[in-house]
């Protein structure tokens, strides 16, 4: 053998050997994958059949009820084939069969693939522009996880570059693949719709925590351990209602996390900036010896970076953000690339101090937490976000905004947040009055600040007068809706109560009620005993409506006892005296009223006169035993679900009047509104927006299964750059502890 052939073989066998320990990685990376997706696919499947059982339970038709329960059938049935063939296809993708048969799309293919549009189904249209939206969305929200992902799997399967290879869990291949595995589905489109949208709640919009364990494990195995992905983030998944309601103490939790203390939120606390510095100490690189060493910058003046700020603010691009489409600027960057620029012709080059750093760090960080905070409205977020640059002018020349609540910069941010709670998307922002006025306002710091602090104060008097004046209007409407809706209540009240009564007495009647006097009760003597429901507090006459009733079917019994008969013949001129009287006070029929009442006294006469006829087919109450036992199947179908819902209760019962939550619809949209009337007799909460008109009607059970369905959030109202501080301090503190 050569030496060229040699060291040709010994080359061969490493190659080998080193395809043979990717191949184990791989393989172990794609169990793990397809386990976690399996998981999030089970939770999927029992969300899809609570989101189908609630659209069942509101239908309008029996057949719309039907097609929702069918569907909830056919999905169970092939739930288990439909997992299955998912977790075969993305354990497929992590073949290098195919993560290396990279065929990008030409542009005869995109033009063929238009071409064909016209003639696919509508049904299939929206299938793709579901998968569509999903995957984009998926993609844009973890980039930064994804392209660490493809990185390492591009290193694993031996390839160049990214753009060598098909890589696995990329979203619209999942998504195309779940897409797939449903075809087996016989249900409708709008059926199947919901499942997608499902599915990207529970699957693709948690793709996060998949990512980086299998970033994780690659980097476990010693694929790319050092890869950075700088300026790339994933987007933060909202708080949900329920992790604030698991926590059994909030208040002991935010002590023990290192939160801002009573004194701090009440006014002037301690200077918390000099712990904030310490905590940040953590953070820093040990290269800065070095360089000192070697050669030390002077310190940039505060009047040179707060220019350097002016100019940065001025910059188009700064105040471009939108509500799809809102991030933090990187200041730091920013003013970094800025001051590299100046240093290049400068003779002293200059870099910013200690303290200018943490300061600049402290207020990114803040406006990270607005962005990330749920409770304000997204086009609330963006505004807010806008003024990141002038506060961090304010805190350089005053520190005492991180430790004072009367700072007026902070009060003028904590109103702005205060004022969007309960803010919605509106299809033209031009017209909200609201969001008018906040937008003048931030954009009135962009153009006006110049170092004058008072500015912030003079706006922040502004918004609360414009906001006195809102509110009173609001509250003028509000207390109209809690009018109306508390007489609309107490009239339903009423009518279920005289239905109730009425259905009960005729049903446990022992003989039979004439069709005649059935009918007058049903028809006519309700309307007598609804009015005398809603007038019971003034006039006491709801207990001589029912017993009137009570009369009258005794009198119909057959009577065979001497006392009875006297008795019967004292109160029946009375009883139809009585009748015809209510009657006419509710318009009853008045041209057939004399012939009801004849009716009526000659039912009586016979019942009287001949006791013997009267049919006697049994005990009738035995009538009321199917009926008042009858449930719905929907009704049945929702007692079975009753689970532990104890911490959802205790969280309904103590929400507050004025407090603001937000509602998920079936369809995914959300709306915010505040709790304006909670009536208890009637079991009801009333919801209004901050027009002050209804919104929503619940019941402390559909609260409570909305709360552990994750289909309604509590909001907090609190101040946002307290909460803001709290969050970074712990933050900052779990990071020096770890």
């Amino acid at each position: 053998m050569s030496k060229s052939t040699g060291v040709s073989y010994i080359n061969s066998k490493q190659t080998v050997g080193n395809q043979t320990a990717n191949q184990a990685v791989i393989t172990s990376i794609s169990k793990e994958a397809v386990r976690d997706l399996s998981e999030l696919l089970q939770s999927m499947f029992d969300g899809i059949d609570d989101s189908l059982f609630e659209l069942a339970n509101s239908a309008r038709t029996n057949n719309e009820q039907n097609r929702f329960f069918e569907a909830m059938r056919e999905i169970r049935i092939k739930r288990k084939g439909i997992e299955s063939q998912f977790s075969q296809s993305i354990h497929e993708q992590f073949q290098p069969a195919n993560a290396l048969n990279q065929q990008p799309a030409t542009t005869e293919d995109n033009i063929t693939r238009l071409d064909s549009l016209s003639v696919v189904g509508n049904d299939e249209l929206e299938e793709d522009v579901a998968i569509t939206a999903m995957a984009s969305k998926a993609k844009a929200n973890f980039q930064g996880p994804l392209l660490k992902f493809h990185t390492r799997m591009s290193r694993a399967y031996g390839a160049g570059n990214l753009n060598a290879i098909n890589p696995p869990l990329e979203p619209k291949a999942i998504c195309e693949a779940f897409a797939e595995a449903c075809r087996t589905l016989e249900i409708e489109i709008k059926e199947k719709l919901i499942v997608f949208k499902q599915f990207d709640r529970y699957v693709i919009s948690n793709l996060e925590p998949v990512l980086e364990h299998a970033n994780k494990l690659l980097i476990r195995h010693g694929v790319l351990p050092q890869l950075k992905t700088p300026g790339i983030r994933g987007k933060s998944a909202p708080r949900s209602s329920s992790d604030s309601i698991n926590s059994p103490s909030n208040a002991q939790t935010r002590l023990h996390e290192g939160h801002v203390s009573p004194d701090q939120q009440s006014g002037e606390g301690n200077d918390i900036f000099p712990e904030l510095q310490a905590l940040l100490a953590g953070k820093r690189h040990l290269a800065t010896n070095a360089k000192q060493a070697t050669h030390t910058p002077s310190a940039l003046d505060t009047s040179a970076l707060l220019s350097l700020l002016t100019e940065l603010q001025k910059r188009p691009h700064v105040n471009t953000a939108t509500s799809k489409n809102a991030k933090v600027i990187d200041i730091r960057s920013a003013l970094q690339s800025e001051l590299s620029h100046r240093n290049r012709d400068a003779a002293q080059p200059t870099a910013f101090s200690q303290i200018d750093e943490d300061l600049i760090n402290l207020v990114s960080m803040l406006f990270e937490f607005i962005l990330d905070d749920y409770n304000l409205a997204p086009p609330i977020q963006v505004l807010i976000s806008r003024l990141q640059i002038p506060i961090l002018k304010v805190v350089i020349k005053d520190k005492s905004f991180f430790s004072s609540n009367k700072h007026p910069a902070r009060q003028l941010l904590n109103a702005l947040a205060k004022a969007g709670i309960g803010w919605g998307e509106s299809a033209d922002h031009s017209r909200d009055k609201l969001y008018v006025k906040i937008h003048e306002i931030v954009h009135q710091v962009l153009d006006e600040f110049d170092g004058d602090i008072s500015l912030f104060a003079r706006l922040n008097d502004d918004l609360a007068q414009f906001m006195l004046r809102e509110e009173r209007k609001a509250k003028i409407v509000e207390q109209r809706t809690k009018e109306a809706e508390k007489g609309r209540i107490r009239s339903r009240q009423a009518q279920k109560r005289v239905e109730t009564i009425i259905s009960h007495k005729i049903l446990n009647a022992r003989y039979p009620i004439p069709q005649v006097i059935s009918e007058m009760l049903k028809n006519g003597w309700s309307r007598v005993m609804f009015l005398a429901f809603l007038k019971d507090e003034q006039e006491h006459q709801w207990n001589t409506s029912v017993k009137i009733v009570d009369d009258l079917i005794w009198c119909l019994q057959p009577l065979i006892d001497t006392k009875d008969r006297q008795r019967w013949v004292a109160i029946v001129p009375k009883l139809l005296k009585d009748l015809k009287s209510g009657l006419e006070n509710v318009s009853y029929s008045t041209t057939s009223l004399e012939d009801t009442i004849a009716e009526i006294k000659h039912e009586l006469t016979c019942a009287f006169k001949n006791p013997e006829n009267i049919i006697t087919g049994g005990d009738f109450s035995s009538e009321s035993t199917p009926r008042a036992s009858m449930e719905t199947a929907v009704k049945k179908q929702l007692a079975s679900r009753v689970k532990d819902t104890s911490r959802y209760e205790i969280a309904v019962d103590e929400l507050k009047i004025g407090q603001w939550v937000e509602f998920e619809l079936l369809n995914g949209n959300k709306f915010r509104c505040k709790l304006s009337a909670r009536i208890d007799e009637a079991d009801c909460y009333i919801f209004v927006n901050r027009m002050g008109l209804k919104t929503v009607e619940k019941s402390r059970a559909e609260l409570i299964q909305d709360l552990s369905k994750k289909k309604v959030l509590f909001l907090e109202q609190g101040q946002v750059i307290d909460r803001a501080l709290n969050a970074v301090m712990s933050n900052l503190k779990q990071k020096a502890d770890s």
